[in-house]
């Protein structure tokens, strides 16, 4: 697939350009899906997904991955890995496993609404 660290980082700063002004830490549905994006707040799980609608399929994996501090070297090994995507896939849950993806993540509202 052989993709490179700069195309990487033009995928994270475009669907950055779309979610950015969408975040907020309220106003969700209760119990809806969320995404946390780092110190600029959440979005929905609908814009989320909306901001990659344009995108290869790599690059949902690839932006959580950014936002939680692996290096774009890195996400771009991954991704040239395999064309399966397993290899980001388990890299993601292994991740997780540690606790080490708690800055970029999917999670929901609390009954009011809130994050």
């Amino acid at each position: 697939m052989s993709i490179t660290v700069k195309d990487v980082a033009d995928m994270v700063e475009r669907v950055d350009e779309k979610l950015s002004p969408l975040t907020r830490y309220d106003g969700f549905q209760p119990y809806e899906g969320i995404y946390r994006l780092g110190d600029w707040g959440y979005v929905t799980e609908t814009e989320y997904n909306k901001a990659f609608e344009h995108e290869d399929g790599w690059a949902q994996d690839a932006y959580i991955l950014d936002g939680n501090g692996v290096s774009h070297t890195r996400i771009s090994q991954l991704i040239d890995e395999d064309d399966t995507g397993k290899a980001i896939s388990d890299y993601i849950n292994e991740r997780f496993n540690n606790d080490q993806m708690d800055d970029v993540f999917y999670t929901e509202a609390t009954e009011e609404g809130e994050c």
